[in-house]
């Protein structure tokens, strides 16, 4: 939520030795030959990554797949995280991004258990049926289970330098053979997009079964600002958010958007764990909340935006915003509900003065992921369904 990237770590990381790969075992070779290159490798620190190489395969699409955005996850998750690597003569093939996921995660929707019980309860298709081949402690069934293609919601995936099945299949099957290995009950990737079809077919080919997750979303961000952006819509809609914008303007509320400051931190955490605990969850601490942005800050500096809202010089709402190339990813956001008073606070901040704020800085998109499909389609955003791959033996 675009500026080259910065890892603030890395003069420290130069004086680190990089820990190599280890050799992850395909199995007997025929005729008694030693495994083939390209070789397969799991590293457990993104540290000990090759970075550059890592983060062209990503992409600009891909900020959480990042390897700063892996430092991230790696040191406020509280999983363990295993990385692997796919290379060749020319170098980095293929990479996939996994987590151990067992009872004590609190990222609840990031867990097969939690997710697919969710998905169950409010009848999106699919899930209903592999719950019910499921036993009925999912956590039971399902974990500790390997999460696959990033710690994040939405667009999880696998890295590949060439598109090529062969480069995908190996690394799908290095994963499998890695929870084996640990003992783990379960492979899954949560949030697999519509569109992935080489990943999705080459799930469904492996024997995975499949789930409606979620739908991730996302906002074009027109070259001409706020004033292109309210023409696409219809004239009642065009009426409805002037209102809006007028309403927050005349309660004196201040927005802007600037880098994350430190001092801010500890209120925006409170925020946040105002908001989390609105939609139930309850064990979220305001302490997890800040080493997350603290680390967000150091990891992505420059790139660490806040987009705030003050009244009275206090601060009412915010939304942390990562910068990947020129796509700006809207990570985590919070809210004071007494003090807006029903302001429309929620679409000026995130939308209306995000989209003016984004143009400005010449970003392409805004990223908005999962969650709150309908709000977010209202403001113009598109849309892609997010599809859960599940594997166990508990559905053999």
């Amino acid at each position: 939520m675009q500026i080259p990237d910065v890892d603030i770590r890395a003069t420290e990381r130069a004086r680190l030795r990089p820990a190599l790969p280890r050799p992850l075992d395909e199995g007997p070779v025929s005729g008694g030959a030693s495994p083939r290159p390209p070789a397969l490798g799991v590293v457990r620190r993104a540290a000990h990554l090759p970075r550059a190489a890592w983060d062209r395969l990503a992409g600009p699409d891909a900020a959480y797949l990042a390897t700063r955005w892996l430092d991230v996850a790696e040191d406020t998750s509280g999983a363990a995280m295993r990385y692997l690597t796919l290379t060749d003569g020319e170098g980095l093939a293929g990479a996939l991004a996994t987590a151990v996921a067992d009872t004590n995660a609190p990222w609840l929707a990031g867990r097969p258990d939690t997710v697919l019980r969710l998905c169950a309860e409010e009848g999106r298709h699919g899930a209903g049926e592999v719950a019910g081949d499921l036993p009925d402690d999912l956590a039971d069934a399902l974990l500790p289970g390997l999460v696959c293609g990033g710690r994040h919601l939405g667009r999880t995936t696998l890295l590949s330098r060439d598109g090529h099945d062969g480069t995908a299949e190996r690394l799908l099957g290095a994963a499998e053979r890695l929870a084996d290995e640990e003992g783990l009950r379960s492979v899954s990737f949560l949030h697999v997009d519509e569109h992935d079809t080489a990943l999705r077919t080459l799930l469904a080919r492996r024997g995975y079964r499949s789930f409606h997750s979620e739908d991730y979303h996302w906002l074009p961000v027109p070259s001409g600002g706020f004033a292109e952006y309210a023409a696409g819509f219809s004239a009642h809609r065009r009426r409805r958010i002037g209102a809006e914008r007028r309403a927050v303007r005349d309660a004196g509320v201040q927005i802007a958007t600037a880098p994350l400051d430190a001092a801010d931190i500890p209120r925006f955490a409170e925020l946040e764990t105002t908001l989390l605990g609105k939609y139930g969850m309850s064990a979220w601490t305001t302490a997890r909340s800040a080493a997350i942005l603290e680390r967000a800050l150091r990891a992505c500096g420059p790139d660490a935006l806040a987009a705030t809202a003050r009244l009275d010089g206090e601060i009412i709402g915010f939304a942390l915003i990562v910068v990947h190339h020129d796509r700006w990813f809207a990570h985590r956001a919070g809210f004071d509900y007494a003090a807006q008073r029903g302001l429309p606070l929620y679409f000026e901040l995130l939308y209306y003065h995000l989209v003016e704020a984004a143009a400005r800085a010449g970003a392409t998109v805004i990223h908005y992921g999962t969650g709150s499909g309908p709000a977010k389609t209202s403001r113009g955003c598109l849309g892609s369904r997010q599809y859960a791959y599940l594997r166990t033996p508990a559905l053999d």
